[in-house]
């Protein structure tokens, strides 16, 4: 890998935390096209604040549905599910917005996001996070 590739993952690892296999081989074939990848990603997701009509927790849950809708990487729904919860999003808020990609994508689609906010709460992500899964406690059915 050429040190322009290096540079490329190690601006990627400072935004995101981690790399992912896309962000390794895009490194050892083209760094220029993995940096501009990287640069158009950082700014949709992470770019000002000024003029934008959502924030960074509403952004992430945003992305937990699409990413389930499309049937995503598991990368794409645990990355962006945690980060919306590092941002102010709850447990349920993450699971909600995967389960709206069921109407319009199928049932199967939200079934896999299932699968992997399991592996979640047991610790078991494939991208490594720093944040806890909290569930809220149980509510007492009406009487």
């Amino acid at each position: 890998m050429t040190p322009a590739g290096r540079k490329e993952l190690d601006k990627i690892r400072a935004v995101r935390g981690y790399t992912l296999p896309l962000h390794e081989t895009l490194a050892d074939l083209n760094p220029e096209f993995l940096r501009r990848y990287g640069d158009l990603a950082s700014f949709v997701i992470f770019g000002p604040k000024e003029g934008r009509a959502l924030d960074l927790k509403t952004r992430f849950l945003v992305l937990v549905g699409i990413t389930t809708a499309a049937k995503g990487d598991r990368e794409g729904i645990e990355w962006s599910a945690m980060r919306a919860m590092q941002y102010g999003a709850t447990w349920d808020e993450v699971r909600e917005a995967a389960f709206l990609a069921a109407l319009p994508c199928g049932m199967p689609a939200f079934e896999g996001a299932c699968r992997i906010f399991q592996e979640l709460e047991k610790n078991k992500g494939w991208v490594p996070q720093k944040r806890k899964i909290v569930r809220k406690p149980k509510r007492k059915a009406a009487k």
